[in-house]
């Protein structure tokens, strides 16, 4: 069995686990689309202004799903902290670009929620082409356009083994499902975080965490190390983190231990625990 089948069958065990163990909300929506739809963890034995976490999967833009993605809730529920996994649609049946806009809409649905609930903490996670989408809202002045009275809320991102440059795709078989155009090289340009400016002070004022696995490939070590010296040039609050002995895949299976060092860092970063981080420069 492969890597990505073994990831497969791992993601789909541990997700339905903590579907039995963790009271969810399921396929809240937040667009029209098919795939617009957020599963909440957390229910009511979760204090209504509990910090949240929202996850969101990779696979490229063009696989998985979020019935796959709950394998990071319950140890993060454990620390008491509300989890959202977001749903959207996937390419070829959508662009690119509209996947990043869906994923702007998820998080204004979002803190309009946590706003309600009387949420004072908001964190956005993703891993591979999740990392990606995460990232991109640090680029599209998404904050800028949210009303005084919710944008505070949020407080920061986790990207984990990200894909910040999109140019080196445009040639591989991963751009038959995205369908990048003949100006592919400018549309991926418009579309990778590392290549853009932030363009509002909001989110200085937030703290960002890129994690990257000792064993990933060279690729994504270099893009977490180039995006991690962006931000850092932009003014951005940034932790770099190695999380040693995992690859591209464990690195989001482990999240399923709540003694797993990355597991533990997410936690303390969400509720404002102090959790030590080994110091490290790209």
């Amino acid at each position: 069995m492969t890597p990505c089948h073994n990831l497969f069958q791992f993601q789909f065990l541990a997700s339905d686990a903590a579907k039995r163990e963790v009271p969810l909300d399921c396929g809240v929506r937040y667009g029209p689309n098919e795939g617009q739809l957020l599963d909440v963890f957390g229910g009511l034995l979760l204090p209504d202004d509990a910090p949240i976490l929202v996850y969101i999967h990779g696979g490229y833009w063009q696989e998985l799903s979020r019935d796959l993605s709950a394998y990071c809730v319950v140890p993060q529920y454990q620390s008491g902290i509300r989890v959202i996994v977001v749903g959207y649609d996937l390419a070829p049946r959508v662009k690119l670009s509209e996947i990043v806009e869906e994923i702007k809409q998820a998080a204004e649905c979002i803190f309009n929620m946590a706003s309600k609930l009387g949420v004072r903490s908001v964190w956005f996670c993703g891993h591979s082409a999740g990392a990606h989408l995460v990232a991109m809202l640090l680029f599209s002045g998404w904050l800028d356009q949210l009303d005084d009275s919710v944008r505070h809320l949020a407080k920061g991102f986790v990207l984990i083994s990200g894909i910040y440059d999109l140019t080196p795709l445009v040639s591989t078989y991963i751009n038959d499902a995205l369908k990048l155009s003949r100006q592919a090289l400018e549309e991926a340009r418009s579309l990778s975080p590392m290549l853009l400016d932030i363009h509002t002070l909001a989110v200085t004022k937030l703290r960002v965490l890129v994690a990257v696995g000792e064993h990933d490939s060279c690729e994504f070590q270099r893009q977490s190390s180039e995006f991690t010296e962006k931000l850092r040039q932009h003014g951005q609050q940034v932790d770099f983190m190695t999380v040693t002995g995992v690859d591209h895949f464990n690195i989001v299976e482990n999240l399923q231990l709540e003694d797993f060092l990355l597991t533990k860092t997410i936690a303390g970063l969400v509720t404002d625990v102090s959790e030590s981080l080994p110091a490290q420069d790209p």
